[in-house]
């Protein structure tokens, strides 16, 4: 099988220093040196196993548009893509992370690191042509759906329940709002649930548009995070809703059953993501208690305090304002490109219940939803939202 490489620059000179350095396997395999200038055309007629890409100061840009082009060009999504880089920098290498980089490696790295770099990504075309066959050995027997690579209605849930047996993680029944069911294919939200994925975490279809989904080794914050991720990564008009547990001594059944609930309450109010938990016997009473012992005001105080003085001295021509009690929890943002709240609520002394809304002229942005209980309550969570919250203003408004 022969595996072609590609070596992205402008820079002669570099490209005869990193070409001696790529240690080729076999006698057929081959090093393409192309310039920026309409590669992807290029590229896509060769389909090359490996991507190197030299990143500059003047080329951020092009360099992140070929990576949303490469995700979405079946030719070369399976490519791995290796960043090079001139100097480090933190931000922009978490980006192109996001953005779906296999690797990065420095030009001035050694043979052997760049000889590692090229073994592994070739082993990994390897594991994803053994996935493909896999995967259409699946299909030919209706397990796996053939177009999208996720398993079918039949199946699902057993293989889910069988995978997920004495293992910690995370059940996710997810749906689109009944509102947009019209608007937007099971087939489009799954491609974008995988891309949001591990590889080795489960999902497929179930009845009525909903979605199964085991994500192993991960808890329930973390669950959160992925499906704020998803639902970024479709396009505005199309909301999602989920039920979401961490399991770990619950069995299959009631965890499902727990999502189901969770996920039709979700649906109710739409674009919501509601974590389930299982009622356990006898600690009712600690669980009282310890609701008691959680005062929401002394915790977040604080907290909006510190964040409404940070970001006074950041931000020009915005009004910021904090409001804070024991039941409504309140960050406001506003200048004359809109304005966006963050309201925590515990009306109940059980559920907390989180909206965060943007105004903002000509956007339509709709409130993001999240619910938990109050036991679940975590500072870090919250602040981790409000700094998402006040990104987002910074964002839409260009302050």
């Amino acid at each position: 099988m022969k595996n072609n490489i590609v070596l992205i620059t402008e820079n002669e000179r570099l490209a005869h220093k990193i070409k001696s350095k790529i240690i080729l396997l076999r006698d057929c395999d081959k090093v393409y040196v192309i310039e920026e200038e309409n590669c992807f055309e290029y590229i896509k007629k060769i389909k090359p196993a490996i991507i190197y890409y030299h990143l500059t100061k003047f080329n951020e840009d092009d360099f992140f548009t070929f990576l949303q082009k490469a995700k979405q060009t079946e030719e070369v999504s399976s490519s791995s893509i290796i960043m090079l880089y001139d100097s480090f920098n933190e931000d922009i290498l978490c980006a192109a992370f996001e953005s779906g980089i296999s690797d990065f490696i420095h030009t001035k790295a050694s043979e052997t690191e760049f000889t590692i770099r090229t073994i592994w990504c070739l082993r990994k075309q390897e594991c994803l042509k053994f996935s493909d066959k896999k995967t259409d050995l699946l299909s030919e027997i209706n397990i796996m759906d053939e177009k999208i690579g996720i398993y079918t209605e039949n199946y699902t849930k057993s293989i889910i329940k069988d995978s997920c047996e004495n293992k910690n993680g995370c059940l996710v029944l997810l749906a689109p709002d009944v509102n947009v069911r019209n608007k937007i294919s099971l087939g489009e939200i799954a491609k974008t649930i995988k891309k949001n994925i591990r590889s080795n975490d489960i999902i497929g279809y179930i009845a009525d548009f909903k979605i199964l989904i085991w994500l192993e080794h991960t808890n329930k914050k973390t669950a959160l995070k992925i499906l704020d991720k998803i639902q970024k990564n479709l396009t505005i008009e199309y909301t999602i809703s989920a039920g979401i547990i961490e399991k770990t001594d619950v069995v299959f059944e009631k965890s499902f059953e727990l999502i189901t609930k969770a996920l039709s309450k979700a649906l109710l109010k739409g674009r919501s993501f509601i974590i389930a938990e299982e009622k356990q016997k006898n600690i009712n009473k600690i669980n009282d208690k310890d609701i008691k012992n959680i005062n929401i005001e002394s915790i977040l105080s604080p907290l909006f305090f510190q964040y409404q003085k940070i970001n006074e001295e950041k931000f020009f021509e915005t009004k910021l304002f904090q409001e804070v009690n024991n039941k409504n929890c309140i960050f406001k943002l506003e200048n004359q490109n809109g304005h966006s709240s963050f309201v925590l609520s515990n009306k109940n002394n059980t559920d907390i219940n989180i909206e965060i809304l943007h105004n903002i002229k000509n956007l339509e942005i709709k409130a993001d939803k999240i619910s938990f209980q109050i036991n679940d309550f975590d500072k870090d969570y919250i602040e981790e939202l409000l700094n998402n919250f006040i990104k987002e203003f910074q964002k839409y408004t260009n302050y």
